[in-house]
């Protein structure tokens, strides 16, 4: 099994555990796992996109160069439905589908959502909150079935790593 299904299962499982009163550790848990679920799913998605072939070692070296700030940066911009400019040398199409949408969109919700449960110690979860948002990270793995190989979809992996690093 992936680290990104293992991570999916552990979010879940630990959104769950606790049938009668759940603690706030297991919930606040269950929602960065669940962030990590999808961030390691794309940068695995991505790494075997820029580098085919038996290069695992090499992917694994690539993979550090992922950073949460430019991958949410990227996301943010192909969840309003079009492909930014930034991203956009040669490649024409009016409106990204759906499916890859939601993948960005998730990706963000779900960063936002482990900042809380990580350092807001205000913040309360409920466990449907923690279930929601694990549900969320397993839509998006279906989601990014429905693209993955698209011109859009790898277009997005490339900016999931150089985003900031690409001019206008």
């Amino acid at each position: 099994m992936s680290l990104h299904a293992e991570l999916l299962k552990q979010a879940l499982h630990l959104a769950r555990k606790e049938p009668k009163k759940p603690t706030q550790a297991s919930l606040r848990r269950s929602i960065s796992v669940a962030y990590y679920a999808l961030f390691h799913h794309l940068v695995d998605e991505a790494t075997k996109f820029m580098l085919s072939g038996s290069r695992q070692n090499m992917r694994d070296c690539l993979a550090r160069a992922f950073s949460h700030s430019n991958m949410k940066q990227t996301s943010k911009a192909f969840s309003q439905g079009t492909i930014p400019t930034r991203l956009n040398y040669g490649f024409s199409q009016g409106r990204i589908a759906q499916p890859l949408i939601n993948v960005a969109d998730a990706f963000v919700q779900l960063q936002e959502a482990r900042h809380d449960a990580d350092y807001n110690r205000a913040y309360r979860v409920t466990r449907r909150e923690a279930v929601d948002l694990a549900e969320l990270t397993a839509r998006a793995f279906q989601d990014w079935r429905q693209v993955r190989g698209s011109t859009e979809a790898e277009v997005f992996l490339i900016g999931l790593l150089a985003y900031q690093q690409i001019h206008a």
